[in-house]
Order: C-alpha cells, then structure tokens, then sequence
C-alpha cells in the first residue's frame, strides 16, 4: 500500500509543479485565449506559430522540475524498490507528453518528445537523490 500511495504522491506532487510552472510561465508570456480552443485545426495552427521558445522550455522545464520533485517524493514515501517506484511515477507522468502531443502542440514533435525523456530521467534523478542521502541501499 506504500508503494502505490508513493506512486500516486509522487505523480500529484510533479503534476502541481508542472501546472505552478506552467502558471507562471503564462503570466511572462500569456498565450491569447482565442487561442486555447484545440477544437479547430485552425486555432491549433496559429496557436503553434505563436508559441515562443520560452513557451516549449517552460513546458519541458516545468514537467523535469516536477517529476524530479515527483521521485524525490515517491521514494521519501517508499522507502524500497525506489528504482521502480520511479520508474513507474514517470510513467505515469508521460501522460503529460501524450496530452500536449495530442491536445496542446501536435504539430511539434520534438517537445513531447524531450518531455518523454525527462519525465523518466528525472523522476530516477529525484528518487536516486533521496535514496543516496537519507534512504536504503537497494537499487
């Protein structure tokens, strides 16, 4: 039952990061709310024209920080298997590139892509963090 709240807090914790991020990132550099309608191809296209290299390493900024936050998290709760654990935090989080592949940009390859990577790299990161300085020695 550990291990599965771990999971679930971990992947909570990295989605309220990525959406304070993502928060903050709109305040500097809104996006149009004309934009926002994914509903017509049209939007979605200008809305990807407009987009900013800010906006594409906000987003990709915003889900590293959290699921580095995420498996710290998840492997504080845990305590064991933190490798797994991890692991599978970023597996969870990767919905998150799915919905911004799908929804938000899919005419970008590349960002959710990146997203992909860093959602395993730095939830392992973050559990690794806090398995090296206060947890066990399991791997």
């Amino acid at each position: 039952m550990r291990r599965i709240l771990a999971i679930f807090l971990g992947a909570l914790a990295a989605s309220l990061v990525l959406l304070l991020v993502g928060m903050i990132a709109n305040a500097i550099n809104p996006t149009p709310p004309e934009l926002m309608d994914p509903k017509t191809p049209e939007d979605v296209a200008r809305r990807v024209a407009s987009a900013t290299t800010f906006t594409w390493l906000s987003t990709i900024f915003g889900l590293s920080l959290g699921a580095f936050v995420g498996g710290a998290i998840g492997a504080l709760i845990a305590k064991d298997r933190i490798i797994s654990i991890t692991n599978l935090i970023g597996l969870v989080l990767s919905l998150w590139a799915f919905y911004t592949f799908y929804i938000v940009f899919p005419a970008v390859l590349w960002v959710p892509a990146i997203m992909l990577i860093c959602v395993f790299l730095f939830s392992y990161l973050g559990g690794r963090m806090v398995q090296q300085n206060w947890g066990p020695k399991d791997g």
